[in-house]
């Protein structure tokens, strides 16, 4: 049985978790709201066009192509892949500092040193396994240095990232990069991010598709790669 020391670290740790997640809902709320602002302030009675708009429309001069667009003339799948390239880039996020681990279920980018602390647990004795533990937080330290230099903030865009998915879904299916090259090409998805997001938010989510771009050069995978 845990002593009386143990138990009230333990709830203190719990006290801790939860405060974190009503901030990250406040703050996820405070952004639908000023989503919801932005769509009034720019479209009128007409917002909800800014965020689904009914087709992108490209410049004559650098249309990716007939095909493409009207594979993506539902507004909704148009949004959808906004938020697929948040959780793309979350997903790369998390793969590299946890490698091997395929069951990333309650992993987010926001709760990743708690995860680190968790993982390093020995399950035999409940000890700390502290070369494991440096080894995760130096994957993430890392990684998070290298973005943080195209401008990327712990505090900001994982919370950031989680409110484009939220707010857009992401894709149903897997795309066939072969039969959708938009899904490889970053100049089209930069318009298409271009054309659907509010202007309030546009800077912070083309700063993710930049930071997707970068992964995906390191690791020689398609820009969608889940």
């Amino acid at each position: 049985m845990a002593d009386g020391g143990e138990l009230m670290n333990r709830l203190m740790s719990e006290n801790a978790d939860l405060k974190k997640q009503v901030r990250l809902l406040k703050e996820n709320q405070m952004l639908k709201r000023l989503l919801s602002e932005s769509c009034q302030e720019t479209c009128g009675r007409g917002g909800r066009d800014l965020l689904f708009p009914k087709t992108p429309s490209y410049p004559e001069a650098c249309s990716p192509g007939s095909g493409e667009i009207q594979s993506f003339a539902g507004a909704e799948k148009d949004g959808r892949i906004v938020g697929e390239i948040a959780f793309q880039l979350d997903r790369r996020i998390l793969a590299y500092v946890f490698p091997g681990v395929t069951r990333l279920y309650g992993f987010t980018v926001s709760n990743i040193p708690e995860k680190i602390k968790q993982t390093s647990i020995k399950s035999l004795d409940g000890s700390v396994d502290e070369k494991k533990l440096r080894e995760l937080t130096h994957r993430y330290l890392t990684l998070t240095a290298r973005l943080e230099k195209l401008g990327y903030s712990r505090e900001v865009h994982p919370v950031f990232s989680e409110f484009l998915i939220n707010t857009y879904g992401i894709l149903k299916q897997r795309p066939d990069l072969r039969a959708n090259p938009l899904h490889s090409s970053p100049a089209a998805l930069r318009k298409l991010v271009i054309d659907i997001v509010p202007p309030k938010f546009l800077g912070d989510s083309l700063l993710l598709l930049n930071c997707l771009c970068e992964l995906s050069k390191e690791d020689s995978k398609p820009l969608f790669a889940w």
